[in-house]
């Protein structure tokens, strides 16, 4: 509750306290606040001690100290009062994915290998697997990519580049790009070799199309599947992706099967499903959402949706401001085991800023590009997507060249350079690309502020 005391603050104004009548006021309270000098002793505090109004109080112990945590009445029971308290509070809960961002600091040794302008391995690459798909998302960005049917990379290029990937130090490839991967038949054995070798791996699939006899292989091999799903319903699954409502029940069923072989057999791979956020799907998120707890995959992810620097596909992406509080009860449906996660930074970005809605950065050069590369499901080598079909800016073709002698040679790195020595981020690219939160990261280190020391 809030009293006013005879004390005034430093500015002379009376004080107002959220100090209950019969709490425990120290001694000595230290030097003269702005709001009063009566401090609250919280040694002194009991557990059932009377608090501000509409909180409660719990006591904690730990490694040899005691403190409190304020809670606020909630039925969720979350502390949305500030959390004071003196020692531990074993409240502050383990990120399980970071869909939101970047890993970067995980990778310090190619940052200082790349800050000494020296040569290296991507971290990560993004590949297609195949240039076409068997549905038509109306979000798709690879339709700016020429897709081309039956284009696809040919399976000893593959396995051979897999080799290169595992003899250099590539450290996880995402079979994500801009066709379909399980229309490849070399994606099993790919997976599998990359796994004996130490690289990690991961897809994104409409999931339509998967081998079931072959789905133990993908389940112990990969890190993580995620299913490119924009609708909770068949109607709108229908609208979305175009294609057909019965598809959607196909979808469902693939999804169980694997959700229930993971389990059977206790799989580490990570099963998920991701929305690409458009105005044709706002209506599916809480279905969405609520059919991914039915499914029992861990984790239901709502994006933004990435447009071309041409806006080819015309996102609006002020139609994001109206979205918060259906988002909101999305994420509400969380569970210990089902992560319901939005990508608020760029969605909220969206809509108060020109930061990608315009497509301006918070940075001026590109530097993530020998990080994280990204190569078109024909085999060609580029810097990034966006650049797809752009010979400037081709490195090479996995079906000619080796990508461990790509890695070593002139060429692929003259193209980093050009990148990051020619391209206006804020005109030349994609809006939300898949380098911008490591950009973000390299060009604060390229760019530090003074008195760094004082952190």
């Amino acid at each position: 509750m809030s009293k006013e005391t005879d004390q005034t603050n430093r500015y002379g104004k009376r004080a107002v306290t959220n100090i209950p009548d019969d709490a425990p006021l120290s001694e000595r309270p230290g030097h003269k606040l702005r709001s009063s000098t009566e401090i609250v002793d919280r040694r002194r505090l009991p557990p059932d001690s009377p608090t501000v109004q509409g909180q409660t109080i719990q006591t904690v112990e730990g490694d040899g100290e005691s403190g409190l945590i304020r809670f606020s009445d909630t039925e969720s029971g979350e502390h949305q009062v500030p959390n004071q308290f003196t020692g531990p509070s074993f409240r502050t809960k383990q990120e399980r994915f970071r869909f939101d961002g970047h890993k970067m600091i995980y990778h310090l040794d190619r940052v200082q290998a790349w800050k000494r302008g020296e040569r290296f391995a991507p971290v990560h690459i993004d590949m297609g697997l195949t240039k076409f798909c068997n549905t038509a998302c109306i979000y798709c960005y690879a339709v700016v990519q020429n897709m081309t049917r039956g284009t696809l990379i040919q399976s000893d290029a593959l396995l051979r580049f897999i080799e290169d990937c595992g003899q250099i130090g590539v450290k996880s490839l995402g079979f994500i790009g801009d066709g379909e991967p399980t229309l490849n038949p070399a994606l099993y054995d790919a997976t599998s070799l990359a796994h004996t070798l130490g690289v990690d791996t991961a897809m994104a699939t409409n999931g339509l199309l998967l081998d079931l006899d072959r789905a133990h292989e993908l389940l112990r091999a990969m890190s993580y599947i995620r299913f490119n799903l924009s609708a909770g319903t068949p109607e709108g699954f229908q609208r979305v992706h175009q294609s057909h409502s019965r598809n959607f029940d196909i979808l469902k069923e693939n999804i169980r099967t694997l959700v229930a072989l993971k389990r059977q057999h206790g799989y580490d791979c990570t099963l998920g499903i991701q929305m690409v956020l458009i105005p044709e799907c706002f209506d599916e998120v809480i279905p969405e959402a609520e059919l991914g707890a039915e499914l029992g995959v861990d984790y239901f992810v709502i994006k933004h949706c990435s447009d071309s620097e041409y806006k080819e596909l015309g996102v609006d992406y002020d139609d994001y401001r109206d979205m918060g509080e259906r988002l909101q009860q999305a994420e509400a449906l969380s569970t210990d085991n089902y992560v319901v996660q939005v990508k608020w930074n760029k969605i909220n970005a969206a809509g108060e800023t020109p930061l990608y809605k315009d497509g301006y950065r918070k940075y001026d050069v590109c530097y993530g590009t020998p990080f994280l590369v990204q190569i078109s499901g024909n085999g060609k080598v580029y810097p990034c997507g966006p650049f797809f079909n752009k010979e400037r800016f081709l490195i090479g073709d996995l079906h000619e060249t080796s990508f461990k002698e790509m890695v070593q040679g002139e060429r692929y790195w003259q193209v980093h350079k050009d990148v990051s020595d020619s391209v206006d981020v804020h005109k030349d690219c994609a809006i939300g690309c898949r380098q911008d939160y490591i950009n973000k990261f390299l060009w604060d280190l390229e760019n530090p502020p003074e008195h760094v020391n004082f952190i």
